[in-house]
């Protein structure tokens, strides 16, 4: 892991993104420029070698909370600064070797250097593995649910999907979430789109593998299901957070959603996000 250096590696970042995002000509990209200017400005660009060859990256800018409240994680000097992780990706044939670990890892290890202890990104809640990684690998925190974040058609491999996002917060400076159980099957087994009762706990089932089921059972059962999900998903984020996400037996998985503690504050999400595809390892 180490800083992207120059502009020829910066182009080997662009090609990789549009070669693992599947992008069409009109979905727009990144440029080396953008990249360049983000890492002269207090963003961060992050890459993984594989002795010379780029085999993923990831980069951040620094961005700063809105509004004054103190409740809301301001102190005497104004609004808490953080790293927002706009995308992180490792290419097809690398994936599964912890590589995208080791880039959270490498971005963490940065943001630390220089003052920064909280990390912001976001990604579909419906890409399990994901969840799994940014849940109960890294203990991000689900902050809120933004619906069609980047408009309702979908871009690149996942056209014609609905950009519905969790935007979570990585607490740098904070203690290490404790593992959560699986949840207790409720009686009859588990169906994609239950949702029940785990102690004082909800329990959200929706399919592991979310490309597959679109492949199988076709686009339109898909955004059927995706839409009972996302209204599922902004009901329970009013006053609960989406603590864990376990792989369940029959090709599904589940989120936890706990009820959120009285200390724990509620970070404004940020409404004014940047436009683009943000994926996660």
């Amino acid at each position: 892991m180490r800083d992207v250096d120059g502009p020829r590696e910066m182009a080997d970042c662009v090609a990789l993104y549009e070669r693992v995002m599947g992008l069409r000509p009109g979905d727009g990209s990144l440029n080396p420029r953008l990249l360049t200017a983000l890492q002269h400005n207090s963003g961060l660009v992050v890459g993984a070698y594989l002795d010379d060859d780029l085999v993923g990256f990831t980069y951040s800018f620094l961005a700063r909370e809105h509004g004054t409240d103190r409740t809301n994680g301001m102190d005497c000097y104004g609004p808490r600064l953080y790293q927002y992780s706009q995308l992180a990706v490792v290419a097809h044939e690398r994936q599964g070797l912890g590589i995208g670990r080791l880039l959270k890892l490498g971005q963490r290890d940065r943001c630390l250097a220089e003052g920064t202890t909280l990390i912001r990104w976001a990604y579909d809640p419906m890409q399990t593995r994901n969840a799994h990684f940014n849940l109960d690998v890294l203990g991000a925190v689900v902050d809120s649910f933004k619906p069609a974040m980047y408009g309702t058609a979908g871009f690149g491999a996942a056209t014609g999907e609905s950009t519905d996002r969790f935007i979570v917060s990585w607490h740098l400076d904070g203690p290490a979430r404790p593992a959560w159980p699986a949840p207790a099957a409720p009686p009859g087994g588990h169906r994609a789109g239950e949702v029940y009762d785990d102690g004082d706990d909800r329990i959200v089932v929706l399919p592991d593998d979310w490309d597959r089921l679109r492949a199988e059972t076709g686009p339109e059962h898909a955004a059927l299901l995706r839409a009972r999900l996302t209204r599922t998903f902004a009901r329970l984020l009013a006053d609960r957070s989406a603590v864990s996400c376990v792989r369940l037996r029959g090709g599904l998985a589940a989120y936890r959603f706990t009820p959120r503690p009285p200390h724990m504050p509620r970070f404004p999400a940020p409404d004014r996000a940047p436009h683009g595809r943000t994926t996660h390892p």
